[in-house]
């Protein structure tokens, strides 16, 4: 429950296993990889003379260069995915990665799909034109002339073509100044079809004619002698012949990805991670011998990495662990239960690596006020059940879903709460509705507690990123905490429960706080001898303003949790407005809708509400006390095999 401690990991090894490593380092997911060569300039990759291995080694760090693109690896992947859209794969399975193999003749392999990806094409485009054809030629079925010889004459010009059904009747008007013989051949659907015979000096005067009337041409581009009803019979026997490859190449398909399924998807798997492994080149350098790669790995990753490393020979590796000045990435490290908690904390930023991971808290606080707000049994359930059905999809959101319904039914058993109805259950607790006041005290009380572990946590983490003088004078540091506790003191006494100290001492503690707080600076730069970078002009009138708001922010945040009982006492309200409704109509079953609709609107309308404030509670009222979260997630390079 915690940030994991990171170490940087820097590595040689010969440039011969140089994408057999980047493999199997991909495989575990455990690695971010960054850029070596400002581990070079760090002279991190200099290594011991005392071993004599290390004086090449360290000769070579003087040839180091960058990367560049491999072509081949590159046509390999272009390769792959020709292949898979030939065979209609959509994905490969992750099951393969394990299987992967580089030593695969992936260029056999390639010519002899190519071979049947190119007949493929060329047999479809065969058989598309033959259609194409063979449409046109239905036609002219009913001409019975060999097409081929009226086609070629040498003083006339034969044209097939279509008219539409305007198109005719102006031929038809036209007949007698047209210099051409016009043949009726047949009529499908509203288009009817003609073979016009016409001179050909009279070319030009023809094109306009028939341009005039819509006339559209029929391409008969098949060089055979014959009519139209024998031509279409070797066209057909074409047909049949060109299926028939089809349909072989289709088995061929059927059995590769039938029988020998796992090969095939072993061989795809190791072509297109070279995709991953050049986009990781990236980040390495090489020298003439030797590659470099520099990555960020969790403290418990390192034996699983260097057992990975040391299996091949000539490799050295160190992890070094990160300098104060570093911002290394965060890995989050929570138990299963306060994992999709994990989504809320990202929605408002990433913990940074200096600082502790406030999941857990978060996790505790905010199922504690979802539920106190929210507490129902029947409506927890709903939620509950939601959730489940959710985490189908969205598992991290699904389960969060889970937890809050959970929640709301420990809080719904506590306040006897089943769908709004409060006298079917009776409660382990007492009822927010019938004890306002209570209900309200409990409120602050509770969120006083919760700020209060909110300034120790904001402390620590100070302290955990050497901010020493933030954590006493800030106003969410030591003074903060100070000004709290004497405001609370004040509240205490003036409400006439006993504070633990007088109004007279607490005024005194807040005017010291006050005063040390707009002092910070002064003795910062007493202490350190650095110089402010702004007046103190400046920095003193911003001062003043910041006083102010520690005060209002500090008695705001105190007031802010009042809404936690409000939301108590309002859920069992609204339900009694819909109920006052559903009596008013008194017969069944209009009263049960409007009860049914009553929790509808309830579930979603306020458990949306009751989500959005017990956020802003944690958002606003806690983590503006310890949580930047200015950091950036850790995210291990691996190989999506799905997304290529």
């Amino acid at each position: 429950m915690a940030v994991e401690k990171m170490r940087m990991m820097n590595a040689m090894a010969p440039l011969d296993n140089m994408d057999n490593i980047i493999l199997d380092i991909l495989k575990v997911k455990s690695a971010k990889f960054v850029s070596s060569q400002a581990q070079l300039d760090e002279n991190n990759f200099v290594f011991s003379l005392e071993d004599e291995r290390n004086l090449e080694r360290n000769i070579e760090l003087n040839y180091i260069t960058t990367f560049k693109s491999n072509i081949k690896n590159q046509e390999t992947v272009k390769r792959a995915r020709e292949i898979m859209e030939f065979l209609q794969i959509d994905k490969i399975d992750e099951e393969f990665l394990d299987k992967i193999d580089l030593s695969i003749d992936f260029e056999k392999f390639y010519q002899i799909m190519r071979e049947k990806m190119v007949k493929s094409t060329e047999t479809r485009e065969k058989l598309k034109a033959v259609e194409s054809i063979e449409e046109n030629y239905k036609l002219f079925k009913n001409v019975n002339l060999d097409l081929s010889e009226i086609s070629n004459m040498e003083y006339f010009t034969v044209r097939f073509g279509i008219l539409d059904k305007d198109g005719r009747l102006r031929l038809k008007k036209s007949y007698d100044t047209i210099v051409a013989m016009i043949f009726h051949t047949a009529t499908i659907d509203n288009n009817e079809i003609y073979l016009a015979i016409y001179p050909n000096d009279m070319q030009s005067e023809m094109d306009r004619v028939l341009k005039s009337l819509n006339w559209r041409d029929i391409d008969l581009s098949v060089n055979e002698k014959g009519t139209a009803k024998e031509i279409l019979l070797n066209l057909k026997k074409t047909e049949t012949d060109l299926k028939k490859e089809l349909f072989d190449i289709e088995s061929f398909k059927k059995d590769l990805y039938t029988n020998k399924r796992d090969k095939l998807m072993v061989t795809l798997a190791s072509m297109l991670v070279y995709e991953k492994i050049e986009e990781v080149k990236k980040y390495l350098t090489k020298s003439k011998k030797y590659f470099y790669m520099s990555c960020w790995v969790g403290v418990s990753d390192i034996d699983k990495l260097a057992n990975i490393l040391y299996a091949y020979d000539d490799v050295s590796v160190a992890f070094i662990e990160p300098e104060d000045s570093v911002n290394p990435p965060t890995k989050l490290k929570n138990l299963n239960f306060f994992k999709p908690f994990e989504l809320l904390i990202n929605m408002y930023g990433t913990p940074n690596y200096r600082e502790i991971d406030p999941t857990p808290f978060l996790a505790i606080t905010y199922m504690i006020l979802f539920g106190a707000m929210f507490g129902d049994l029947g409506q927890g359930a709903v939620f509950f059940i939601g959730g489940i059905l959710l985490a189908r999809k969205s598992k991290n959101f699904g389960e969060l879903l889970m937890r809050m319904g959970l929640s709301s039914c420990i809080f719904g058993i506590l306040y006897g709460s089943v769908f709004g109805r409060e006298d079917i259950l009776k409660g382990l607790w007492f009822k927010p509705f019938d004890n306002i006041n209570k209900t309200l005290v409990i409120a602050i009380y509770f969120g006083i507690g919760l700020l209060f572990i909110s300034y120790i946590l904001g402390i620590v983490n100070r302290l955990l990123r050497k901010e020493t003088f933030d954590a006493i004078f800030d106003k969410e540091g030591f003074m903060g905490v100070i000004i709290f506790f004497a405001m609370i003191n004040i509240g205490m006494n003036v409400m006439g429960a006993q504070g633990l100290i007088n109004n007279g001492v607490s005024l005194a503690l807040i005017i010291l706080a006050l005063v040390l707080m707009i002092l910070k600076r002064a003795i910062k730069s007493a202490v350190t001898k650095e110089i402010p970078e702004i007046s103190a002009g400046d920095y003193y009138i911003e001062g003043a303003f910041g006083l102010l708001e520690a005060l209002l922010s500090t008695m705001s945040g105190i007031i802010s949790f009042i809404r936690v009982g409000a939301f108590a006492i309002n859920h069992v309200g609204l339900f009694l407005a819909f109920q006052t409704l559903a009596q008013m109509i008194g017969k069944f079953p209009g009263n049960l809708l409007i009860l049914i609709l009553g929790n509808i609107v309830i579930i979603c309308l306020e458990g949306l509400i009751v989500f959005i404030q017990s956020l802003r509670l944690e958002y606003y009222e806690m983590f503006s006390k310890y949580y930047k979260g200015d950091g950036y997630e850790f995210r291990p390079d691996y190989v999506n095999l799905k997304e290529n």
